[in-house]
């Protein structure tokens, strides 16, 4: 329900600066090829499948997200070839799918998981030898202020920076929202931070057949982007 009624303010977020930065450099890291299978594991409303159409309309892109609302508004979209949407559970999908990709993203999911590591070895499971997992998450002291300061810093002239003071009501709105759905998590795993450390993210990722994992800032240094490619 709670990610069904952050769907309506998502876009707003997204829409931000350092947000638009970090996609960047995700499909940087991603380094894609005409031909490659990809999948985005909670796509969202497809702010990621919008840069790709954009940049690799050549790659087949699979994008799984368990809330319909996002969905709903991903699919809304412009799309010429588009996408495949697909609603339900990232683990169920990845039981239940045959195929096999050669690049694995996710832009801030891996904090939201009940079990992350699980969900990262049904992930390596279905890369393709060679292939490679590219994903974003928000640090443990995540400073949204930070976020916001950064874009209005970039607002061009007047009118673009009046109009980026005018989104800050919707924007609170869409923190407090994104709050009440960090306290869930930490209902439930309150003692294990790992999913938001450097630390502990190398331990999330350390498995036999992934090479040593890449870790750096990202998000206006408010979130960390991990690389790790599955061993040929």
């Amino acid at each position: 329900m709670l990610w069904n009624l952050y769907s309506a303010c998502f876009d707003l977020v997204a829409g931000l600066a350092p947000y638009q930065d970090m996609l960047d450099e995700v499909v940087t890291a991603l380094d894609l090829r005409p031909g490659m299978r990809v999948l985005d594991a909670g796509c969202g409303t497809g702010a990621l499948e919008a840069r790709l159409a954009q940049r690799h309309p050549e790659v087949e892109v699979v994008a799984v997200d368990a809330s319909p609302a996002m969905l709903a508004r991903a699919r809304r979209r412009s799309w010429s070839a588009g996408p495949r949407f697909v609603e339900g559970d990232i683990d169920d999908f990845l039981a239940s799918d045959k195929g096999r990709f050669d690049r694995v993203v996710s832009v801030n999911l891996l904090w939201a998981l009940a079990e992350p590591r699980r969900t990262i070895e049904h992930m390596a499971d279905c890369l393709v030898p060679g292939g490679r997992m590219v994903h974003t998450i928000p640090r443990w002291r995540f400073r949204f202020d930070v976020i916001v300061v950064r874009h209005l810093r970039r607002a061009r002239g007047v009118p673009a920076f009046l109009r980026a003071v005018g989104l800050l009501p919707a924007l609170a709105v869409a923190g407090m929202i994104n709050l009440v759905l960090v306290l869930r998590v930490l209902a439930t795993a309150w003692r294990d931070r790992s999913r938001w450390q450097a630390d502990g993210l190398a331990r999330l990722f350390s498995r036999p057949g992934l090479e040593p994992v890449a870790i750096r800032p990202t998000y206006a240094g408010q979130g960390f982007l991990i690389e790790c490619n599955k061993k040929s």
